[in-house]
């Protein structure tokens, strides 16, 4: 078969055309400049609605509930599936994003999607660097987000041992000993005692309360009681105020 040169010519533009059809050119596909790398994804992270580390002051109290959000954004035009993210500064807490599962299935194109985690508050400073990663099937990469985030675990925190001695016939002193084991100061400490119901309970200074214990302190009250000949058990209880608002 002869071919002329018009229709060599012609049958050369064609193969091009082919070869550019074969080709992505269009906005629908994506690309490495539609943001897929270091910036495709982002993450970010509030701790009791503050953002990133703002929940360290004044802190959260000791035992209250914490509640973390991730918030993903996907920057990209492509989109991006299996997202995980994992937050050290949460130990044990179960992530859970929409939908009740543990990732992101699908994130699409320049769409976000939110991600909590619930847990009680752990005593002293809990920083940690969160992180997602997600696939882009398309051009075969992985795509990461770091933030950081974290909390104070605040308050001071009471407890109370009691003993007790005989010292004369049906009389008998019992001796509180209240320690702060949190990690903030607490104040006007009073022990009071329902079941043995001391007259006074005298504590530093002949004052019936520990005006100021700081953290790791310890301070001693005591009462005397008069009793028939028996049996009883004491129920103390120390109670104060920390003067936080978290």
């Amino acid at each position: 078969m002869i071919i002329g040169r018009r229709a060599l010519r012609a049958v050369r533009w064609l193969l091009i055309g082919l070869l550019l059809s074969a080709g992505c050119w269009s906005a629908a596909c994506p690309s490495a400049a539609d943001g897929v790398g270091p910036s495709g994804l982002a993450l970010e992270v509030t701790v009791n609605t503050r953002p990133g580390l703002d929940a360290l002051r004044p802190g959260i109290r000791t035992g209250a509930v914490v509640v973390k959000s991730y918030r993903l954004v996907n920057h990209s035009s492509a989109d991006l599936y299996g997202i995980k993210v994992r937050d050290p500064g949460l130990p044990g807490a179960v992530i859970r994003c929409p939908g009740g599962r543990d990732s992101v299935r699908m994130l699409t194109g320049l769409r976000s999607a939110r991600c909590t985690a619930t847990a009680r508050a752990r005593p002293g400073t809990r920083i940690g660097e969160v992180t997602a990663a997600g696939r882009q099937p398309y051009l075969r990469a992985t795509v990461r987000a770091r933030a950081r985030s974290g909390y104070a675990g605040v308050g001071a925190a009471l407890t109370l041992t009691q003993t007790a001695r005989v010292t004369g016939r049906q009389r008998a002193q019992v001796r509180y000993v209240v320690v702060n084991s949190g990690n903030r100061p607490a104040h006007a400490v009073r022990i009071s005692d329902a079941a043995l119901a001391p007259a006074r309970i005298i504590c530093a200074d002949g004052r019936p309360v520990v005006p100021h214990l700081a953290a790791g302190e310890r301070g001693v009250c005591t009462a005397a009681v008069r009793r028939a000949p028996g049996t009883y058990v004491g129920r103390g209880r120390a109670e104060g105020s920390d003067l936080l608002r978290t």
